[in-house]
């Protein structure tokens, strides 16, 4: 694999993360500044946008929510996620471009 935003070790998959709070929906934009850009429509209050993140990287991996880790930037838009069991990209994320913005 050849995408810098992620890399695979012993557990699974991790995933280098921008986050873009309040957006309109949930969504992949793309890879910018070598992390996967995501925008998700919860706030970054109360955790509400860690775990709409979190939910959303499940569903896009097709496991469970528990699978998914924040391992760093929980307060930050760039984060570091874990997700267990996973030894594949869904091809949602295959060969994405780099974004702009």
């Amino acid at each position: 694999m050849d995408q810098s935003w992620c890399r695979y070790d012993a557990t699974g998959l991790r995933i280098a993360v921008r986050v873009q709070p309040r957006a309109g929906a949930d969504r992949i934009c793309g890879i910018q500044g070598g992390r996967l850009k995501v925008r998700i429509a919860a706030a970054p209050v109360d955790e509400a946008a860690n775990e709409r993140l979190r939910r959303f990287i499940a569903g896009l991996f097709d496991v469970p929510q528990a699978s998914v880790s924040l391992l760093q930037g929980n307060r930050s838009r760039d984060k570091l996620l874990a997700i267990a069991g996973v030894n594949r990209l869904p091809p949602a994320l295959a060969g994405l471009p780099e974004s702009r913005a």
